[in-house]
């Protein structure tokens, strides 16, 4: 398996696992905000019944976002790249960098990796560079080594 396969596959990972994490979080705040009609409530059980349906719309609406996010990655044309643009796998001297989906940093042989989507600032710092380019983003400069 490529790297950039390796890594699309972490990433592709690392989202489902996000999302699942979410979903269970909605699973408790709707659970919560079901009251037992038959027990004796106050009206501390009406103010906390309803932050935790605040808490669930909340929690779906980043679900669905989550949900796109990912299906839009997953959609992404893999091809190889010789620049920086959606579904190019970035290395450089310090921070690596897939784009196409933004996704928590993580360690991959001992190489940082982090997802990255089109609407981050450094994407447009990065945008277009070729291998052998150097992109500088908040005073940290970063010298692309390869584009996969």
């Amino acid at each position: 398996m490529s790297l950039k396969e390796e890594i699309k596959n972490r990433i592709i990972e690392i989202e489902k696992e996000e999302l699942k994490g979410l979903k269970d979080m909605y699973e408790t705040y709707s659970e919560a905000a079901d009251l037992d009609e038959e027990s004796s409530l106050d009206p501390e059980d009406f103010s906390k019944q309803d932050q935790s349906r605040e808490s669930a719309k909340s929690l779906e609406i980043r679900i669905n976002r989550a949900k796109m996010a990912l299906d839009s990655f997953l959609n992404l044309d893999f091809d190889a790249k010789s620049e920086v643009e959606p579904g190019a796998l970035v290395l450089t001297d310090s921070l690596n960098f897939f784009i196409g989906i933004s996704a928590t940093m993580f360690d991959h042989e001992g190489k940082k990796y982090i997802g990255l989507n089109v609407d981050a600032p450094i994407y447009a710092a990065l945008q277009g560079a070729k291998a052998g380019d150097e992109v500088e983003f908040n005073n940290q400069k970063y010298k692309i080594k390869e584009i996969f």
